[in-house]
């Protein structure tokens, strides 16, 4: 039986066992990275010693006209990839979705490091830190250097001793592939989620037409019209190798076979064993270089922007192809964040990225590979001898590959539209739950306090709050996400659950009023409401009625605007740049604050923001309001979106008004305290505000527990 069978055999045995015992077979793991361990030992000596020693022996001219051919031929393929990027989101239908607040909104990330990633300037940091870029090009100096030196004969031998037994090494690896890639199937086949899955689902698949159609047409017909060899026979060549990528997700793993495949094929182009040879430098040297496997994968930015309800405009997408081909000479794990933190993107939905590659990483590499293999190919024919394209061949095939992408497209698009229905944020919005059980809190009519002329001013809250067995706790309308009715008219949000865990510290039970802000004073003056707990700013005004907390969370000013235009209010400079603006307003504290800021705008009072986002507001260009609180108003509506200044931040801080006792202040203050210290207010935090409760895992499915109830 051959390799390439055995391999498939293992795979489908893998995913079989994994969807049978589900979590169960999460053990594989181990057995799967050390196989990639295995296979990942000699890679990088291999490279190293292959270019030293084919640079070695090589003349300077012949050199450099191998390096400019292959060059030219990886900007032609990384044309091919800008068009491909440019593309694919077309496929993705129209969508009106938004997002919580993500911290990346207000976050700057420092740049990639490029001079560390590719400047050797310590050849042994940078091979064991596994830097790949820094090795190759330390080992493509030193293979020019030794070119200009005349004895080295007996190095250069030992060189390809050691690169034959590298090799040979790697080939009894490579004979564990089925084993190894049992394991990892089943590793992921039983502990992978389909729900997450689900959630990528025109992701994954403009991603994998995108591998379909480059790999599997595009580059084997860019072949075939220039040197001749046919799609059956390059895939024939390289099917084993191109498995056991698939399974490993790696390609340096299977570098060395991956070249003997190049040198069958050279051969049956009628290349003799030296010019064979040149395929030992050149994928060594191209391997550094960006791949369309990788180059594409970085679709996921703009789907990024599509899932939030923002799709690229025209500046943006140029501003992102750009990024993308300096990011794409990094592994997508540390280019995509990059590209994310640069078009100002949720850093949080790199982890969608992360359960994608599950799967994505596999075809990621197998398109890779065989961009290798192309590169590689056409370099070796162009420096060997001149490449006479095969222009009938090559202008049906484009114009049969033009249409077949174009119907790719449409296709999908249209699939996609049905399948993908409307966002279910909203849905899961108002579903939310608080993340204990808490005897339910009345929330009553605040009249019952205005009418009430028997509650007086008290000396001593604590002991007030007690005897009355009721902690009362105002919160303000609209004060999403701090403050909300779910679907079951349950008050919930952030604060809301802090009122319950208050009112558990001081063993009573807690009773809601929805305020005013002008309500808000009298009734805290008065001692007839305890405490307000609605995300409220502190400011100074109001202070002679009320006192404050300390801070517990600083807020980040924002203008909420319609989605298209958001750019328009991402700096000073652009704002500025605008003229007749009208821009609304909730709090007075963001009056006197973006008055002298933006002094070109007419700022409107409003008591509540939904008239704006109900287009009751004539000419209303923006609304300022903050970031944590104005992401969960884009959920209920998805046309606007959130817009932070940038780099011109402005932080608020966040606090309880509540009565005006000193014992009372103390009391809150230590609770805050305790509850910073524990981890309280930083998981509710990214529980109602950064929205992880409105994401339930359930349990992954599998045949033992969901079909034969073997286990519960």
């Amino acid at each position: 039986m051959s390799l390439s069978k055995k391999i498939i055999i293992g795979l489908l045995a893998g995913i079989a066992v994994g969807l049978f015992f589900g979590e169960y077979v999460s053990f594989f793991q181990i057995i799967g990275d050390g196989f990639v361990g295995l296979l990942q030992m000699t890679v990088l000596p291999y490279i190293m010693v292959s270019i030293i020693a084919n640079l070695g022996r090589m003349s300077l001219s012949e050199g450099r006209t191998m390096v400019f051919n292959g060059l030219k031929v990886l900007f032609l393929l990384l044309g091919i990839g800008v068009v491909a990027l440019v593309l694919l989101p077309l496929a993705l239908p129209s969508w009106s979705a938004s997002t919580f607040f993500k911290p990346s909104i207000v976050a700057v990330e420092a740049p990639l490091n490029f001079l560390e990633l590719y400047i050797p300037s310590n050849p042994f940091g940078s091979m064991a830190n596994n830097i790949v870029p820094a090795v190759v090009l330390f080992s493509i100096f030193l293979g020019i250097g030794l070119s200009r030196i005349e004895e080295k004969k007996n190095l250069l031998h030992s060189m390809d001793v050691i690169a034959d037994a590298l090799n040979h090494i790697n080939k009894m690896v490579i004979k564990m592939t089925p084993y190894g890639v049992f394991a990892i199937a089943a590793y992921n086949a039983g502990t992978m989620s389909f729900e997450e899955i689900q959630r990528l689902h025109a992701y994954i698949i403009i991603y994998s037409i995108a591998v379909l159609l480059l790999g599997f047409y595009w580059l084997p017909l860019l072949v075939q019209t220039t040197t001749g060899i046919s799609p059956k026979a390059l895939f024939k060549a390289t099917k084993s190798t191109l498995l056991t990528i698939f399974a490993t997700g790696k390609i340096i793993v299977v570098l060395p076979q991956l070249i003997d495949d190049v040198k069958q094929l050279l051969a049956f182009n009628g290349m003799n064993h030296e010019d064979r040879a040149k395929a030992d430098l050149m994928m060594p040297l191209a391997y550094p270089f960006p791949n369309l496997g990788t180059f594409v994968i970085f679709v996921f930015v703009p789907f990024t922007a599509w899932y939030m309800g923002s799709s690229f405009s025209l500046i943006e997408n140029g501003t992102f192809v750009g990024a993308t081909l300096l990011s794409s000479f990094v592994a997508p794990v540390t280019g995509i964040p990059f590209l994310l933190d640069l078009m100002k993107l949720p850093q949080e939905m790199f982890q969608l990225f992360v359960i994608s590659s599950v799967y994505t990483d596999r075809i990621r590499v197998v398109l890779g590979a065989i961009h290798l293999v192309v590169l590689t190919i056409i370099s070796v024919k162009m420096t060997v001898s001149s490449v006479q394209i095969l222009w009938p061949k090559l202008i049906r095939g484009i114009v049969i590959g033009a249409v077949s992408t174009i119907v790719a497209l449409i296709g999908t698009r249209f699939y996609l539209g049905y399948a993908l229905g409307k966002s279910e944020q909203y849905e899961s919005f108002i579903e939310m739950r608080l993340t204990k059980d808490f005897k339910k809190g009345q929330i009553k009519e605040v009249s019952t306090l205005l009418n009430d002329s028997t509650s007086t001013r008290s000396y001593n809250q604590i002991n007030t709050i007690k005897q009355r067995g009721k902690l009362r706790v105002g919160y303000v309308a609209n004060g999403l996400p701090f403050a909300f009715k779910n679907e079951e008219a349950e008050l919930v949000g952030f604060d809301a659950e802090m009122a319950y865990i208050l009112a558990q510290e001081l063993n009573v039970e807690p009773e809601f009023y929805r305020v005013t802000r002008s309500q808000m004073r009298p009734l805290l003056a008065k001692g007839q409401l305890d405490i307000v707990m609605s995300g409220l700013v502190a400011t100074t005004d109001g202070l002679n009625s009320f006192t404050l907390s300390d801070t517990y969370l600083d807020q980040t000013v924002a203008f909420i605007v319609p989605d298209h235009n958001r750019t328009l209010f991402k700096s000073r400079e652009s704002i500025l740049s605008q003229t007749d603006l009208k821009i609304g307003y909730t709090n007075p504290y963001f009056e006197n604050k973006i008055k002298a800021f933006i002094p070109n705008a007419e700022l409107v009072k409003m008591n509540s923001p939904r008239p704006y986002f109900k287009g009751e507001t004539d000419d209303m260009d923006a609304i300022i309001f903050s970031a944590e609180a104005g992401s969960a108003w884009t959920i209920i509506y998805p046309s606007f979106n959130i817009s932070v200044l940038q780099p011109d931040m402005v932080k608020i801080p966040t606090a309880y008004p509540m009565v005006k006792d000193s014992s009372w202040q103390l009391f809150v203050n230590t609770w805050l305290e305790l509850k910073q210290k524990d981890g309280t207010i930083d998981r509710l935090f990214k529980h109602w505000i950064e929205g992880q409760g409105s994401e339930l895992k359930e349990p992954r499915w599998s045949v033992m527990k969901d079909v034969l109830h073997w286990v519960d």
